[in-house]
Parts: structure tokens; sequence; C-alpha cells
């Protein structure tokens, strides 16, 4: 929206709109047009964009945080985790499969439960205009970057698809009309090698510009596999964007093309879970159940050989692959004093996951995916001219989606022994076997939306905004059964794959719901002196239900009792924000502060199914997505940079985050609350209870606090290497600096009804670099650290079981070092 905004200020603002388009100097949202400096204003993209981007900011009724350009490419901020590590509220959240379904999260909410791939997130994110709905988009890097965005609050009814708690937004810089070309070259510990290389120039003066930019990423992981040598979390990805602009007499158009591919070893078996030692399992009612160790050594003869969280021994390990492609273009086309936009957008990605049959060189199963996503979106929007006392944007959006989800698990040499129980099975009844189920989803939106924003003098002004979204959600799941060998009847393999945990062969038919979700904001803004703005919010969003694509039948024996839910109900939140902006010493200081609370009602989480049970009378858990009548989100956010010394910006930021369920009676109970009921129980024996509330109790995996510190100098140093016989070394060079500190608070890793409680410690991630620059753009070299003091971290952490080790979940990245020279070739 500030890109948008900052088009209509330069067409409708200075001359008059007859003579700027007579010049034919209709130019992009970030250039303040004058048709007698054109290239000035084209090269002002690159060079002046980010400074308006934190004041345009700084303007909006509205909490944003921005990172601008300048600081995403000096501290080498390229992953979606790099950019989280500047914001206190927002996560970046891999959950171990940072290639399928990363999970932006805003103020602790993301793509909320799982259920496979047809889900709907919280948080939108949004790439040059285009919002992508699957996870597995945001597994890019982003270099070329013109800034990074956090929205907070409803969206939808300005621009866009409609999200409940914000929006991650990514501007890629523009093409230019003065030609450039730079390569960045980094060396880094593991032995990896990122290259970076963009050229901008015309193709047509002042009428057609491209801009092209690739990088390579390769280097080794830093966890390794003792059976195959292989080393987890390593890089192995590449990507190009292309892009052409075309400026008219009364119009510009912006087309980009996007591919990015990865290979890699991202996980070490589905989860990133790495072993710690033999079980603990303790259950509620005081007994002890059967550690894994004696599990194994009953079941397959063999004892565990390791519990070194940093190394495996896991079999048939593969890479994770996956491709994601775009193109996108936008219109902007003026029409007297209004702006006609229009985005046309096709995104498609495909991820191949090959995970291990075992750890400890076992060969039970292995659970992998394979998933494919289309989506297609058409966005239309008219805007009025700004700095009138009525502003006002109007449009239509349509959206749609098609998913294929794939998981599949498949059978190892000693899977008939591990499920059956018994070291004498055959081991062949089920080796080379796999179950595979397979889900569809659909998703179609038609919408209408609105917003104004009335000034009813210099002070005080009103935005309303309104949408309207009719959606149409449709699912499917089947399964089978693959695999068979001789040897056996169909009916063996069947049972057996079914008494393994496998859903049998099953087609739930197709499912459609269809409804309309309202999404709406009422934002008064004050500007209680020139450095002191006062704004409100009350918001209400609405996110469409989730498609089930892991849906399932519920069977008791071979029973069939029916169907779990394929579609979920819709999740509506009502958003209540204050907040001030405020600057000081004329642009010296910014110091911002907003508080928050929001409801959020029919919230899609994960419910177990407990009213069905197997010949022995013991209740069948099946796990199924639905709806959590209330929870509720309430945290207070600042921000602030100050100027100290010429060249020298400090900068802090925090948030208080607190997230709460008020009413989830109904909730599955942890393992250890899932004791048997032996067959000879005595008289008042405590049968494991089915449910367990959670009503009133906080969010586990999400910090209360979380500050961000950083300091950025720059101090110019003059023609230090004039002595150099070379063109380069005539340039004055500036020295410049950073270090960024991101810590968190004390973070709780288990369910809060569990016995054996879990909490990861507060820590801090230092980042930090120095390096020289010519003033002229011409070079920079640099050294840089993340992670610079090593610091070592669980995202999970699980006691284990009888069938299972206990067991953590590492952190994505150690600490990591490099040298980086970026020369600006023409």
């Amino acid at each position: 929206m500030a890109g948008f905004v900052r088009f209509t200020q330069a067409l409708l603002s200075g001359a008059s709109l007859a003579a700027t388009v007579a010049a034919g100097a209709v130019l992009w949202p970030h250039i303040v047009a004058d048709a007698a400096a054109q290239e000035a204003a084209i090269a002002d993209v690159t060079v002046g964009a980010e400074t308006r981007s934190e004041e345009k900011a700084q303007e909006r009724p509205r909490p944003v945080v921005v990172i601008p350009s300048r600081e995403a490419e000096t501290q080498r901020l390229e992953q979606l985790s790099d950019f989280a590590r500047r914001v206190p509220n927002y996560r970046e959240n891999s959950g171990g499969s940072p290639n399928r379904s990363p999970n932006s999260a805003i103020r602790g909410v993301g793509r909320g439960a799982g259920g496979g791939d047809g889900y709907e997130s919280d948080t939108g994110f949004i790439v040059d205009g285009v919002f992508y709905k699957h996870g597995s988009f945001q597994g890019a890097e982003y270099i070329d970057v013109e800034s990074f965005e956090l929205g907070l609050g409803p969206q939808g009814t300005a621009f866009g698809k409609n999200t409940t708690v914000g929006n991650v937004v990514i501007r890629t810089n523009l093409p230019s009309f003065t030609r450039s070309a730079t390569i960045d070259t980094s060396y880094a510990n593991y032995n990896r090698v990122i290259e970076k290389v963009t050229a901008t120039g015309p193709i047509v003066d002042d009428k057609l510009a491209y801009r092209v930019s690739f990088y390579f990423d390769q280097g080794d992981g830093w966890i390794g596999d003792a059976v195959s040598g292989a080393k987890y979390y390593d890089n192995d990805r590449w990507g190009v964007r292309g892009q052409l602009l075309f400026v008219g007499d009364a119009f510009t158009d912006r087309l980009i093309f996007n591919r990015s591919s990865y290979n890699e070893y991202q996980f070490a078996n589905p989860n990133t879970v790495s072993v710690i030692g033999d079980s603990v399992p303790i259950f509620a009612n005081g007994t002890l159940g059967r550690t894994y160790a004696q599990t194994l050594f009953s079941r397959l003869g063999r004892v565990m050989l390791t519990a070194d969280p940093y190394t495996f021994y896991q079999t048939r390990q593969g890479k994770t692959s996956l491709r994601i492609m775009n193109v996108s273009n936008e219109l902007n086309w003026q029409l007297g004093e209004h702006t006609l936009t229009s985005i046309t957008a096709w995104g498609e990605n495909v991820v191949h996951t090959h995970n291990p049959l075992g750890n400890q060189l076992i060969e039970i199963d292995g659970n992998a995916f394979d998933t494919y996503v289309d989506q297609y979106s058409q966005e239309l929007r008219v805007a009025s001219a700004k700095d009138k006392q009525l502003e006002w944007t109007v449009g239509l959006f349509g959206f749609y989606e098609k998913i294929w989800s794939g998981p599949h698990t498949e059978y190892g040499s000693q899977a008939a022994q591990w499920f059956g129980a018994n070291i004498n099975l055959n081991p062949g009844l089920i080796a080379g076997a796999s179950q595979q189920t397979d889900g569809k989803s659909i998703t179609f939106q038609g919408a209408a939306f609105g917003q104004a924003t009335y000034h009813f003098d210099e002070r005080l002004a009103l935005t309303f905004g309104l949408r309207d979204s009719y959606e149409v959600k449709g699912g499917s799941n089947f399964a089978w059964i693959a695999g068979m060998r001789g040897g056996f009847s169909a009916v063996q393999v069947y049972n057996a794959v079914r008494q393994a945990g496998g859903a049998g062969i099953f087609d739930t038919g197709g499912v459609e719901k269809s409804n309309n979700a309202i999404t709406g904001v009422l934002n008064p803004q004050y500007k209680v002196t020139e450095n002191i703005l006062a704004y409100g919010l009350v918001g209400r969003g609405e996110k469409a239900g989730a498609v089930n694509t892991a849906a399932r039948p519920l069977l008791s024996g071979s029973d069939f009792k029916g169907w779990q839910p394929i579609v979920t109900r819709n999740e509506v939140s009502w958003d209540y924000e204050l907040g001030l902006k405020t600057n000081w010493l004329d642009g010296a200081v910014f110091a911002n502060v907003n508080f928050y609370w929001t409801d959020i009602f029919d919230f899609q989480a994960n419910f177990t199914d407990t009213s069905l049970t197997d010949a022995t009378g013991q209740p069948i858990r099946f796990t199924y997505l639905g709806n959590v009548p209330h929870v509720r989100l309430r945290g207070a956010e600042f921000s602030g940079r100050w100027n100290a010394l010429e060249g020298l910006w400090l900068s802090a930021s925090g948030a208080y985050t607190e997230a709460r369920y008020l009413d989830y009676d109904q909730a599955a109970p942890p393992a250890d609350w899932t004791w048997s009921r032996p067959a000879n129980a005595p008289a008042g024996f405590l049968s494991a209870p089915l449910t367990l509330s959670l009503s009133n109790t906080r969010w586990t995996g999400l910090p209360k606090w979380a500050f961000n510190i950083g300091a950025d100098y720059r101090h110019p140093l003059g023609a230090v290497f004039q002595g150099v016989d070379a063109e380069w070394a005539r340039q004055p060079v500036s020295a410049f600096g950073y270090v960024n500190v991101s810590w968190q608070d004390k973070t709780q890793l288990t369910d809060p009804r569990s016995v054996l409680q879990y909490w990861q410690a507060a820590y801090s991630l230092v980042d930090a670099g120095v390096g020289l620059r010519a003033d002229d753009e011409s070079y920079s070299l640099s050294l840089w650290t993340k992670n610079i003091f090593d610091t070592r971290y669980v995202t999970a952490w699980s006691p284990g079981s009888s069938t299972t080790p206990a067991s953590i979940s590492l952190q994505d990245r150690p600490r990591t070092f490099g040298a980086s020279l970026r020369v600006k070739l023409y």
C-alpha cells in the first residue's frame, strides 16, 4: 500500500498531470516524477526509497514495521529467519520443514493446526503485490530487496486477500533506465559459496527497462550422518528473477518472472528430531511404561547406537527438492485524477521429500510428502487522488488455488517385526509396501473491498474499510496400498499395513462448502502535534475454513463409523489497538508504541476423536482438524531509532505477547495421560481421560518477551587507497559496522498438563559485521558473522515413549561467518 500511495503522490503533486503525461514521465510508485530529470528520479528508486518507506510508515495510523534495502543488503538478510531476528513480533517458525511449509507467524499466530496442505493462514505473505497462500512459496531466498514490511491487524480492505492478524510484505527493486550491474560474492564456513548478480538498464530509452537478479547458494550442512556422510541443513539452491518495466504516456506496466529451485538435506527425519537418550515413559497416574530401548531390543534385537543430537545413523536418507515458479504483471493506469491498478499473477510450487526409514540403523518406515500447488489471482483497484479531504480505494479480487497433497509411508525390512511386536514375524510381509494417502484441496475466492479516509481537518481523520469475500472450499481424500510383494495375500498385507497405523484403502468423495467472510476496520487518527500521531483501530477479520487433506475414515476394527471432517468452520477475529507514533529532533529520533487485544473465535486446531474403541475396549484416538471456541491474543509492541551521532544509528524494538486458550475444554491429552487399562485391572483403576481441558492456559512454544537492539555506524575515511594505481583506488571510501542482538524470553516447549516439563531458557543471538564501501557504491568489502557466540537452542522437546526415544528439535543453523565482496561492474 505504501508503494501505491507513493505512486499517486508522485503523479499528482508538483507539476500538473497534463505536463507529466506530455513528457512521458508517468513512472512507477517509488519515483517522484519530473519529466526533466527522469534519470535522477529513477536512480532515486534505489537510493532514497528506503528512507521514504520508513517515513511513510511513520505517517500510517496503524502499526507497521519496515526493514529497508540498505539494512537488508549490509547485514546479509536473505532468508525469512534473518528478517525475523530483526522483528520481535514476527517468527518464521519453519517447524522442521523449511522447504515445504514455512509458517510465518505474527503475534504468535501463523498457519494454525495441521491437517495437511489445505490450511488458511492468519498471516498473509505478499511479494511485489501478489498474495501467496501456500507456505512453500515462502521457502525462497530474498535478494535485491527494496523493503521488508510487516503490517499488523486485519488486512484486506485496501488490497490483496483477507487475513486476520497481519501481512508480511516484500518488495523487490524496480528496473532502472540507468544502466548498472553488480556482482556479490560471499565465502563462509561450512564451505559455503553465495553468488548474487544483478543487472538493469534500458532496452528502449525512457520506455522499456529490464532487471535480472540471480543467486546461487551452495554449502555443507552442520549435522552429520554416520552412515552416509550426508550433512543436514546444507545449502544447495539457486534462483532467478527477471523483470520488464514499460513506461507509457499515462501508464506503467511491470512484468516479473521468478524461478527458484532447492535440493537439500533439510530433514534429519520428518521433524528434524535429534535423539538425546532413552525414553522416560512416566504416566500421570504414577505408573511406568516400557522404555524405547527395551522395545527396540525385544522387537528387533537391536540396541541404541547414539544419544548424540548432532550425529545420526539414518537409513536411506534422501534430499528434499522444491521448485517455485511465479509470473506476475502489474499495470498502473492514470485516469484523470484516479489510478487504476491491475495485478495478474500465477504461481506454482512442487515439493518432493525423501525421509529415512529410521534412525539407529533400523528400517521401519519413512514418511514423506509430495505436494503440487497451482494458484491464480487477479486484483483490480481504483484509487482517488491523495492529499484530498476524502481519499478512497475500491477494488475486486479473484483467487483460485488447487493443491494435490500426497503423503506416503514406505515400510522397510523391519516394519513387520516392529509393528507386529514379534521378532520372529516374516520380515517380507510389508517390506517395500507403501501406504499412499492423497488429498486434494480447491479454493476459490471472489471479493469486493473498499477503504476511505476522511480528513475532518489537518489533525483529525477517520479511515473506514470493508471487504466481502465469497469463498468456496472443496476437498477429497483417498488412499491405497502400493508395492505389495508376492508370497502374501492382499488381505494379509492390508491387515499388516493397518496394524502399522496405515489408513488402508478408502475414498471420502468430494466435499464442498461455500460462505461469505466479512472484514472491516475502523481506524481513527489524531495528530496531537507535528511530532505525535495517535491512532486507534477496531477490526474484524475472518478467514475461511481449512480443507483437511489428511482426513481419514473412522474405523473400529473393520467397522466403518464415518469420516473425519474435511472442511472446518470459518475463523473470526476481533482486534482492538491503540498506538502512538512520534518523531523528534527533525527526524533524528523515532519512537512508537502499540497495544493490542485480539479475540479469535473458532480458531482452527487439532482435536482427538475418542468415541470409538478397539476389540479390547481401549479408546481409538483419531486426530482431526477442528475449531477451538475462543482464544485471545494481547500484548504491546514498541520500536525506536535514534541518530545519536553523525553516521551512527541506534535502534531498539520489543514485543510482549500473551496468547491464551480461553475456551478449549475438549483438547487431546498429552502422551503421558494416555495409559492403557490392563485386562486384569483391579476395581477402582483410574482409566486414562479421553480429553483434557486447555482452557485458560497459555500457548506453548511462544516467548512472552522478545527484544531487538542494534547499532549501525558509517564513518568517511577519504581516498585511503589513492596510492594504488587503479581507478577504483581513487574513490573515497567509508568504513561501516553493525551489531544486532536478538533476545527472547524462556519458552515452554511441553504441554502444560504433562508430568515432565521442559523450558528452553532465554537466549540471545548476536550478528555483527564490519567493512569498507566506496562512496560512489562501486564496491564494498565486508566481514560478517551470524550467531557469533554459537548459541545452541532447541525448538521442541519430547521425553519419548515406548516406541520413540527422548528427543529434541534443533535450531536451523549454528554460528556462521564469512566475507563478501560486492562490485559494481558498470
